[in-house]
Order: C-alpha cells, then sequence, then structure tokens
C-alpha cells in the first residue's frame, strides 16, 4: 500500500538541505541588526518599511557576505549595501503607490505639523550633506539613528574623537541651515 501523500514514491527527490550561514557571519548581522534597523527607520519612517528593506539588504548581504568580510570595513560596506536597499525600496514604493487610488483621509493637524517638521530637517540636512558629507553622516548616525560614537567611528572610519568633532560641528551647521530654511518659509 502507497502513502496518501506520495513518501514512498517520490519523484522529485529528498528536500535539499537549507543553506547556512557561516557562524561568524551570522555574528555579523546579530552585532549589527540594530544599527541596519535604526538607519533604516531614519530613512523610510515606517516600521513594516523599515524592515522589509532590511531583509532585502540582509539578504544580499548574504550572498556577498565573503566580500563584506574581507573588506577594510565591513560595518561601512554593509551600511552602502542598506542604504542602496533603502533607495531601491523607496522607488519601488514609489512606482506601486502610482497605481493605488487611496480613499482620501483628512490628516489630523498634529500629524501635518510632525510632518512639517521633518520635512524642514530632510531639507536641512540635505544641504549638510552637499556642504560636509561626513558631518551630516556623523549627525544623522549619532542623533538620528541614536548609535554611539564609537559605532559611528566604526562606520565612518575615522577615529572616535573625529566623530564627535564632525557630528559637533554638523549639529551647529544644522541649526544654521534650519534658522534659514524658517526665514524663508516666513518670507514666503
Amino acid at each position: 500500500m502507497t502513502d496518501p501523500f506520495g513518501k514512498e514514491h517520490d519523484l522529485v527527490g529528498p528536500d535539499p538541505e537549507p543553506i547556512g550561514i557561516d557562524p561568524q557571519g551570522e555574528l555579523f548581522f546579530q552585532d549589527h541588526m540594530d544599527t541596519f534597523m535604526r538607519i533604516a527607520l531614519y530613512r523610510l519612517r515606517n516600521l513594516h518599511d523599515a524592515e522589509d528593506a532590511v531583509m532585502d539588504a540582509v539578504l544580499i548581504m548574504h550572498r556577498k557576505i565573503e566580500r563584506i568580510r574581507a573588506a577594510d570595513n565591513p560595518t561601512s560596506l554593509a551600511i552602502k549595501i542598506l542604504k542602496n536597499c533603502i533607495t531601491d525600496y523607496s522607488r519601488r514604493s514609489v512606482r506601486i503607490a502610482d497605481h493605488e487610488h487611496l480613499v482620501p483621509e483628512m490628516p489630523t493637524s498634529s500629524t501635518l505639523m510632525e510632518l512639517g517638521r521633518y520635512d524642514q530637517l530632510d531639507r536641512a540636512m540635505e544641504a549638510l550633506e552637499v556642504l560636509s558629507p561626513l558631518q551630516a553622516q556623523c549627525v544623522q548616525l549619532h542623533d538620528l539613528c541614536e548609535l554611539p560614537y564609537t559605532e559611528v567611528a566604526e562606520i565612518v572610519d575615522i577615529t572616535v574623537n573625529a566623530a564627535k568633532t564632525n557630528a559637533h560641528r554638523g549639529r551647529k551647521q544644522l541649526m544654521v541651515l534650519l534658522t534659514e530654511l524658517a526665514k524663508e518659509k516666513g518670507a514666503s
């Protein structure tokens, strides 16, 4: 008598063994997953979207783990892959949104105020990235992603004191840019 699920006459063969990750690669992901999520949350501002983008990035990193581990600064290379995945995810989301027809709902005034603050900060950060990319990256990682200076220094590949200095100078420059944006908004 045959098994009702066809186990005796398996035409395809046994299930393949799942592809594992080497222990060093697994430790790398465990050590940096929180950092990846913070960066994605800062850039996408939505937990669901951040999780999706990080998982896309981790899949790519998994395939390239040997190259990442062999790099001079593995964390920096992994974050570059993550940022590229976040950009790709954002572009895909926009293309999908063009085809969706959402039911219009009136947002609350507190939501609009919060989005306005994000918009001003985003515009100021974009200006800072043009003026001083290193300062912008230090401010983003330390102040917005809440990473300690030791991790910021490792990611950016500078010393801890240089990370502190760049973050401090970046905050000062960011305040100037935010003030200029506020003046522009008041003038219009």
